[in-house]
């Protein structure tokens, strides 16, 4: 036995020997009396090894005891020790241990640990942690060696080498201790699979497993397996679908991923590689896609290579965080010759703000050193931000990106500034749902719903044409590394979630609907140039605005050729990309159409009609020539020439089961709207005399105007009140009364 030892006695027989320690061989029964308690920090005299309690081998931290309360100061309100025992112990094999402890304790729970530790008691590492739960819910009893409990720790790893394990009492509270019985854990150890040569990620030949396999054994890596690289690998272009439970890359080893791949990891992926531990590559086929559960480990490097179009500018995001911009303009994969070619690479940030023609501010390696080094090293390209991007390098057109992967949810603030329209990017290297038809909950649109107006632009380069996207088209995903543009309707922070992400990809950006709805996609072409505006005929929609399935065309900077159509209901000036109507009264619906295009230029309509209602037909007309022509047959098409840059007023669409128009749809058309505080506009007006005369709320005129005009006219308003107005118009059609408010 060995009680209340002074602490110098303990310090001096732990330096002259080891006498005190019998080693132990585990699986076996560690007997704490015969541990060292030298590295016990504080009330050392208050600790005792040995058998102070009625013949019961123990440790103990708990001064109630009359053997061991060194004096009447000492009272139950006085912190506990903290209580550490070192046991020579000799591990027979690797392998998961089973730790049973008897004890007693009589106040508060509290946290002991089993600690991997040297003779000294330096150089520990905690093996477990955990709540040791008193015995005795009354706090007063004591000990004997009747009242004894048991508490079993369970999967504890312990490796064949260990030579000492330490209990400490963390915390202030009493314990006396017997004796730990340890077993070879009943659980199965988690079966890992180490690389042992260089290798493809599929090769069987590559891994070497070990643990306990709860299912038939695999050759490669599954969601079973925790996966240890110790040499450099590659999962390997189109091997399909690649899973761990974890990953863990040895220092100096990479895992590179190659196209058409997707790779999921269930927990953490962990990287002993500052730069280039896990490199992303996307230069030819589907981008390869990571998507994990865990953790990553903070400050180690995952690459991306990206392949742009030549000479052509794309919409992008670094789809990593802390990304900085010098390590991209300073890859040697982005140029040839880093000191004659510092500038292959330009970006664009853009800021709506900004006076028209000013939307972008560029940098292209300002700061670039004799060498073409960019010296700015703490600039970062932003978590969730989009970027446009051109190379000039044909041939070799790849953008390198490094940072780390996203283990969370990703917010970016977006502004109402200028028009609203904001640049953002999927900060994932995986897809994202984009519409409700992807993901009924989790998906871009509807997750900020209350921040923007419900569409998504993209940029297509290689049609130089924008794409536009909401909630009435078919499962729609944002590509990995893709940069967007949202128009805001407040500020605040835009969302990227977790829950967003997919491996799924879409093979066609204009991908169709599955569904039977009637759609119209009316496409003009001018030159080279093609431009498409659709009209999606939806139960439950209106022919008002409906947001987040009546989408304006892109207006962040004009482009030279644009189609759009205007609102049945409400004309406000509403350039549409996209407009729902709804699923009934076809005839009803006369639906405006507007070009942009270079003036005296021809223009060629086409239509692509999908699932027309029996006995309809789709005619354009255009009310300037007098003519109507059918096009949802195979072929159809229509070319004219437009004089003017736009043609507001001149062309509708109807769906109608023959070609004739009456008067009242002529009329019906007719859109009336302010264009601006002074100015009232009128789209749609047929050849001919016209007269409008403007009524204030009481009956009183206020206004009147004649003029002969075909398509629009702009009329300049008195100075009036505020207020609600009846706008009559009178044409060789007959007449139509609007409110407008001013």
């Amino acid at each position: 036995m060995i009680k209340n030892l002074p602490k110098l006695f303990m310090a001096t027989m732990l330096i002259s020997g080891s006498a005190i320690y019998s080693q132990t061989s585990l699986p076996g029964t560690i007997q704490v009396e015969t541990g060292d308690l030298s590295q016990n920090n504080n009330h050392y005299d208050r600790n005792i090894v040995g058998s102070g309690n009625g013949g019961t081998n123990n440790i103990v931290d708990n001064w109630r005891k009359t053997q061991i309360r060194p004096t009447a100061a000492d009272s139950d309100s006085g912190a506990g020790v903290n209580g550490t025992i070192i046991n020579n112990v000799t591990v027979t094999a690797d392998g998961n241990y089973d730790f049973t402890f008897t004890y007693y304790k009589d106040s508060n729970d509290n946290t002991i640990s089993i600690n991997s530790t040297d003779a000294t008691g330096g150089n520990s590492s905690t093996l477990a942690s955990f709540t040791m739960i008193r015995n005795d819910a009354s706090g007063t009893g004591t000990a004997t060696a009747s009242s004894y409990s048991t508490q079993t720790v369970t999967g504890v790893a312990l490796t064949t080498g260990i030579n000492y394990i330490t209990f400490t009492n963390a915390a202030s509270a009493n314990l006396d201790l017997d004796n730990v019985i340890v077993a070879a854990s009943t659980a199965p150890t988690p079966p890992t699979m180490t690389s042992t040569k260089n290798g493809f990620w599929n090769d069987p030949t590559v891994w070497a497993v070990s643990g306990t396999v709860a299912n038939t054994p695999s050759t490669i890596p599954t969601t079973e397996y925790d996966i240890v690289i110790s040499h450099n690998l590659e999962i390997p272009t189109s091997m399909g679908a690649a899973e761990a439970k974890s990953i863990t890359i040895d220092s100096g080893k990479d895992l590179d991923l190659r196209q058409n791949n997707t790779l999921t990891v269930i927990n953490d992926i962990t990287l002993g590689k500052s730069d280039d531990g896990m490199i992303i590559y996307n230069q030819n086929g589907s981008f390869p896609t990571v998507i994990f559960g865990g953790n990553y480990t903070s400050g180690k490097k995952t690459t991306i290579v990206k392949r742009l179009e030549d000479d052509k500018w794309t919409l992008v995001s670094a789809g990593l965080s802390n990304s900085r911009q010098f390590k991209t303009f300073d890859d040697s994969r982005n140029k040839t010759v880093e000191a004659t070619s510092p500038d292959r690479l330009a970006f664009g940030d853009y800021n709506d703000a900004n006076a028209s023609g000013l939307k972008y501010t560029y940098i292209s390696n300002p700061d670039a050193d004799s060498n073409g080094n960019f010296d700015d090293t703490s600039s970062i390209w932003g978590s969730g931000k989009g970027w446009a991007t051109k190379s000039n390098d044909t041939g070799r057109s790849d953008v390198v990106f490094m940072g780390d992967l996203h283990a969370g949810d990703v917010t970016i603030g977006i502004s109402t500034g200028g028009n609203g329209y904001n640049l953002v990017g999927n900060p994932y290297p995986t897809y994202l749902y984009g519409n409700l038809t992807a993901d009924n909950t989790n998906n871009v649109l509807t997750v900020n719903s209350s921040l923007i107006d419900g569409t998504i632009w993209l940029w297509d380069s290689t049609n130089s044409a924008w794409i536009t996207k909401n909630q009435s088209d078919g499962a729609y995903h944002i590509n990995p590394l893709q940069g967007f543009f949202v128009k805001a309707t407040s500020d605040g922070n835009l969302s990227f979630t977790e829950a967003m992400q997919t491996h799924t990809s879409n093979s066609d950006n204009f991908l169709k609907t599955t569904n039977s709805r009637f759609e119209i996609d009316l496409s003009i072409a001018s030159g080279k140039l093609n431009r498409k505006t659709s009209i999606r005929y939806i139960d439950g929609k209106t022919a008002s605005f409906d947001n987040g399935y009546d989408s304006n065309i892109f207006s962040g900077y004009s482009s030279e050729l644009e189609v759009y159509t205007g609102l049945v209901s409400g004309g406000s000036g509403e350039k549409l990309a996209i407009q729902s109507l709804p699923n009934e009264n076809y005839e009803d619906m006369v639906i405006p159409v507007g070009v942009t295009a270079e003036a005296d230029s021809q223009i060629t309509f086409t239509t692509e009609a999908l699932n027309v209602p029996s006995s309809y037909k789709v005619f354009l007309e255009d009310r300037l020539n007098s003519i109507f022509i059918r096009l949802d047959e195979v072929g159809a098409e229509y070319t004219t020439a437009v004089s003017e840059t736009s043609t507001d007023g001149r062309f509708y669409l109807h769906a109608k089961s023959s070609a004739l128009v009456t008067d009242t749809e002529l009329l019906n058309s007719i859109s009336i709207y302010k264009s601006n505080a002074s100015t009232l506009r009128i789209v749609g007006l047929s050849e001919g005399r016209a007269g409008v005369k403007l009524f204030n709320i009481l009956g009183k005129q206020v206004m009147t105007s004649n003029f002969n005009t075909t398509g629009v006219k702009e009329i300049s308003l008195p100075n009036l009140s505020k207020g609600v107005y009846i706008v009559q118009l009178e044409t060789e059609n007959g007449k139509l009364n609007k409110k407008i408010v001013l």
